[in-house]
């Protein structure tokens, strides 16, 4: 009768073992799965290209992006997003990751930029920014007011004296439609976007 109830015992135990270990596993998937989706669908590595953005973002360095930032919501001011460039329709160029920008959002849609002995003046009032840029020497073709459409961001480069933004008439504005997302995070160190780093 003993022999009975402690194999009956040891049974059960077996069973107990082998459901904890399935609902690990399952569980174990479920997490993989989860993190493949984020990492498939929401979030995107980057590769910063050039020194536009120096010295908030350096040439080479990685960064995350986060592809879900704006499906509800719109790039705010001072934004750091990544975007492709503006093609024309009957261009053959393939858009990958070697064509996508990084740069700071400026102006909102709808607004009117204007740049005036290197300070930026949206509407009409001096745009008091969060960061210390340097001084911009040239306000290229923002010396004269641009009016941003329902689905354009004016965007500048961190580097201000970097004219590869929109004051340069060949790059234009984004239009939303090319934006992929925020750039959120960067590697090397590892830490949330800021702006410049301010010189000792």
């Amino acid at each position: 009768m003993n022999l009975r109830f402690e194999e009956e015992m040891k049974r059960e135990r077996r069973r107990k073992m082998l459901r904890e270990l399935l609902w690990f596993l399952l569980a174990a998937v479920i997490v993989v799965l989860f993190a493949w989706l984020i990492v498939q669908f929401a979030l995107k590595k980057v590769n910063v290209i050039g020194s536009a953005m120096e010295t908030t973002l350096y040439n080479g360095e990685d960064v995350i992006v986060n592809k879900t930032s704006y499906l509800v919501f719109s790039p705010g001011r001072e934004s750091v997003i990544a975007f492709y460039p503006e093609i024309e329709e009957d261009n053959d160029v393939v858009l990958d990751d070697s064509s996508v920008m990084i740069r700071r959002v400026v102006g909102l849609p709808g607004e009117k930029i204007q740049i005036v002995d290197g300070k930026i003046f949206i509407n009409g009032e001096e745009l008091k920014e969060k960061y210390n840029f340097s001084t911009m020497a040239s306000a290229g073709i923002a010396n004269s007011e641009i009016q941003l459409g329902e689905d354009e961001y004016l965007v500048l480069s961190d580097n201000r004296n970097d004219m590869d933004d929109s004051r340069n008439d060949a790059f234009t504005k984004v239009k939303k439609k090319n934006i992929i997302g925020k750039v959120i995070l960067k590697f090397n160190p590892f830490s949330l976007i800021g702006g410049p780093e301010q010189e000792e």
